[in-house]
Parts: C-alpha cells; structure tokens; sequence
C-alpha cells in the first residue's frame, strides 16, 4: 500500500472513530436540535404551543436507544379534546397510517424505542413538507428543518455514510460508529458540614446584609435577601440578592468563615464549555439555592414569568469549588416543557451512577 493510500486509510479511520461532543443547540427553520457532551441528541419541532410536537431522540455508539414520540398537549395546556392521533394524523394533506405494531399508542401520544420502527416512520415523513391533525387544522407540524437537524446529528455520532444513519446512509455497518464520549466524572460528596448554630447564622445573615462588599448590587440593603448554609465545619455559604427583575433574582456568592473576624471569599461560576447563546463562560448565580446535605447548587434562569423557557444548572461542591454537573437549556419559549425536561448541553457522571438524559 502506498504511503498517500495508508495516510489516507489513517485519516478515515479518525474520522470515524471520533465524535463531536461540544455541546450545542441549534435551530433549523422549524426544527430545533440539542446535542450535549456525551453527543445525545434531540430535536424537536417549534413552536410547540400549537399543542402538536415530534421528538426525536438518540444516544451515540451503538446501543443509541431511539425515541421517536408524537404528543398533542402538554404539561402546560393539559389534556386537548378531540380524537385519536392514530387516526387523525396527516401528512401533506393525505391520510397517514403507519404500522403502529411496535409503538406505545395512547389517545393523544405515540412513541416508539423500536429501530426498525423509528427507520420506517422517518422514511415516511423525511421529504414531506408537514403533520396535521384532521379535526385541529391550527395543530401542525412543518417539516422544514428536520431532515437538516437530523443529518447534523448524524455526523455529530458519525453514523453519516453507514447504514445507521438516518439521512445520508452508506455500505459502512451499523456497528462501525464511534463510542460515546466519556463523561466527566463529579468529585466525591463531601461529608455534610455540622449544622450551623443559631448564634453563627445571626452573625453571618449581619455580616451579608450590612458589612460584607456589595458595591455592585442595585438592591438598598433593606431589600436584600441574605441566606446562609453550612459549606464546611468551618466555612458558610452566603448567598446574598443583588439584582432583582420580574421573576428573576440575580445573587452575589460568598465562602466565609463560620466565626469572627470574617474573612470572605467570592464565588463565581466558571462553565467548562460556552453555551450557544453567549460568548461568556462565567454564569450568574440567579434564583440560587444549595442543599447543605448533598453539597448541590442549583440556578435557575427563567426566560419568561411561564419558566417554559431558561437554564437550569446544577453544581457540585467538592470541597474548596464548585463543578458543573449539569447543564440544560432551553431557548425556545413556546410552553412545550418546564425545566424538568428542557434538553441537557451537559451531563455527568457521579460515583454510584451515570446522570443522564
């Protein structure tokens, strides 16, 4: 074999045994897809507040457990009237019946896990320009976008040219893909901190109400809210509100030490990737809380008053900082979802189990 053919083989082999884990969230006309670390994808069409909605799901490697599900209503607008998606369904102005032998069928949901099943359904649907409801014509799915987003995340797995990609299949295996990208894995636990006693916690709410640097914060001190918690034997957790919107609150983050003098560290949250809607790698503290049992912070940033849209993050104290250990984000405000199940751009994995979604 020729040295250009050997580096040639080289080079494909790379290729395919690598795959994109940055995470990202992406919209292709009425379709938007998320991809986290581990290279799990999902797409989904928006806006959903039409009360009809397609996901597509799949994990990389070769056990990519697919998910493909049909919904008409959500969380939000609870149960809609009308008939049976089973029955009801259009697909370009034409009856659609696929073989529902392998899905799980309800009155207003459809999913199935089932590989051959989610192939055949995509194959119907692929080239078509939109899903409908017969007695709901305003419930619509376009299609524009989809077969874009699906092809993007083909490549981000590398299935693209192999026979278990979705959108541009070849001759290569369906067992020929990279692995999934290990997860990061989180520090251990830290051994809950002694609770902090009555006279600790009078002097450490003081200390952050009146003393402690806040130059910055727009809030008059007699409107901010300090709370604290115990971070070590001999370190708190002062969390204290310096900016405040409609159904935001942004908060200031400080290590102190649990006697006088005071002595205050600030905290701040460092991502280890750059989320898709910004350039900026440190994240406000806004809508903060921390659980002193298990060493969790938690943020929350609604997009609007609804919390159908935002970031929700989820940090690990191990012991001097804080590591991220999930990350979710959804930027499409349409009341599909709450928090609970807005796509991750970052997951991880903890001593005893893998987090994720």
């Amino acid at each position: 074999m020729s040295y250009w053919m050997k580096t040639l083989f080289v080079l494909s082999f790379l290729f395919v045994a690598s795959v994109r884990a940055a995470p990202l969230q992406k919209s292709f006309s009425d379709w938007q897809m998320t991809c986290n670390n581990a290279a799990f994808c999902v797409v989904r069409n928006i806006p959903g507040d039409n009360g009809l909605v397609m996901t597509i799901s799949r994990h990389a490697g070769v056990n990519d457990r697919p998910l493909l599900r049909i919904d008409y209503g959500s969380a939000y607008s609870g149960e809609l009237p009308g008939g049976a998606l089973k029955d009801n369904l259009l697909i370009d102005q034409r009856r659609l019946r696929p073989d529902l032998k392998h899905w799980t069928v309800e009155p207003h949901h459809l999913a199935t896990s089932n590989a051959i099943a989610v192939d055949e359904f995509l194959d119907l649907v692929i080239e078509a320009k939109s899903l409908q409801l017969t007695f709901d014509p305003r419930a619509l799915i376009s299609l524009r976008g989809m077969k874009a987003a699906l092809l993007l995340m083909d490549d981000i797995q590398g299935r693209v040219n192999g026979m278990s990609a979705w959108v541009k299949r070849g001759d290569r295996a369906s067992w020929d893909v990279p692995p999934q990208p290990a997860l990061p894995r989180l520090p251990p636990t830290p051994q809950q901190p002694a609770a902090l006693t009555r006279e600790e916690t009078s002097g450490l709410i003081d200390y952050g109400t009146w003393r402690i640097n806040t130059d910055s914060c727009s809030l008059d001190p007699m409107r901010r809210e300090v709370s604290v918690s115990p971070l070590t034997d001999h370190k708190a957790l002062l969390l204290v509100s310096c900016e405040m919107g409609a159904y935001n609150m942004i908060d200031l983050a400080f290590e102190v030490t649990r006697t006088q003098p005071y002595i205050a560290r600030g905290i701040s949250l460092t991502l280890p990737f750059t989320p898709p809607t910004t350039n900026e790698r440190q994240l406000e503290l806004i809508n903060a809380e921390y659980d002193a049992a298990t060493g969790l912070l938690y943020t929350f940033s609604k997009g609007r008053g609804l919390g159908d849209c935002g970031t929700a993050t989820r940090w690990q104290f191990d012991g001097n900082n804080f590591v991220l250990a999930e990350y979710a984000q959804e930027t499409t405000c349409d009341a599909w979802h709450s928090s609970d199940d807005w796509p991750t751009l970052w997951v991880s994995q903890s001593n005893s189990a893998t987090q994720q979604r």
